[in-house]
């Protein structure tokens, strides 16, 4: 997975470059101009919106103990509704400036089981992103056809969040039960993670690619995040945790 993201950027970074070449070239040189012509004359340079739905494969990502913190505290999947705005910043050549906003549900949820126990970890969270992309549109007048490579950054504020345990065990011939549930992002120790709470503030890049068709539109893009959704200290010993999230999207352009 990692390679195809980095496939992406490298495809974004060259085509990015052979475009500036092209427009460069087709505004100095006029001669060139007349016999080879601007390859982006004829695509659009209008700006576009987006409305899209998305599925989000997630994972946060830790420091030590992968597979345990992993199944402790589970991020799997997670759904997106959100709005996309491009705006053309260099006249006759497809480059766009594009930003939105997006409210994003997070969620996993991991079963433990032996004869005499029975164990489920859940947890959930609930954010506003706001990405901010560099984007360069190659459209196909004639049949409506485009495609839109990017890269960018992502502002994720984590609005609300819970990690949750309920279990059941066979004890003296009975069976006891056990549900809690705590607030991921609150420092209260009643009812929070006190000082282990999750940073509900992350920076994060974003890269992608987008198709569309007419008004149609699918994408693929993911986020990883700079700053720590996890950073843990106790007694000199550190462990941190960073939240990846992978988009699988459907929109309509307009």
């Amino acid at each position: 997975m990692k390679k195809f993201y980095f496939s992406l950027v490298v495809a974004f970074m060259a085509m990015t470059t052979v475009a500036s070449a092209q427009f460069v070239q087709s505004q100095t040189t006029t001669q060139s101009k007349s016999t080879i012509g601007n390859v982006f004359s004829s695509m659009t340079t209008d700006d576009y919106n987006r409305i899209y739905v998305g599925y989000n494969p997630s994972k946060i990502t830790w420091s030590e103990y992968q597979s345990d913190y992993e199944e402790g505290y589970p991020l799997k999947h997670g759904i997106t509704v959100g709005y996309l705005h491009g705006s053309n910043i260099v006249k006759n050549l497809p480059l766009y400036i594009e930003w939105g906003a997006n409210f994003q549900y997070l969620f996993g949820k991991e079963h433990f089981s032996d004869d005499d126990w029975k164990e489920t970890y859940s947890m959930n969270v609930y954010s506003v992103n706001v990405p901010v992309n560099l984007a360069f549109r190659f459209s196909f007048m004639d049949n409506g056809l485009s495609i839109t490579p990017y890269l960018g950054v992502n502002l994720r504020l984590n609005v609300a969040g819970k990690w949750r345990t309920q279990g059941e065990e066979y004890y003296y011939g009975e069976w006891e039960d056990w549900d809690e549930e705590i607030k991921i992002f609150s420092k209260d120790e009643e009812d929070g993670f006190g000082d282990y709470a999750f940073k509900r503030f992350q920076v994060g890049f974003n890269v992608g690619v987008n198709f569309s068709y007419k008004a149609f539109n699918i994408g693929v893009g993911y986020v990883t995040d700079f700053s720590k959704i996890v950073n843990w200290d106790e007694d000199g010993e550190k462990l941190n945790g960073k939240l990846g999230v992978t988009t699988l999207s459907l929109g309509i352009n307009f």
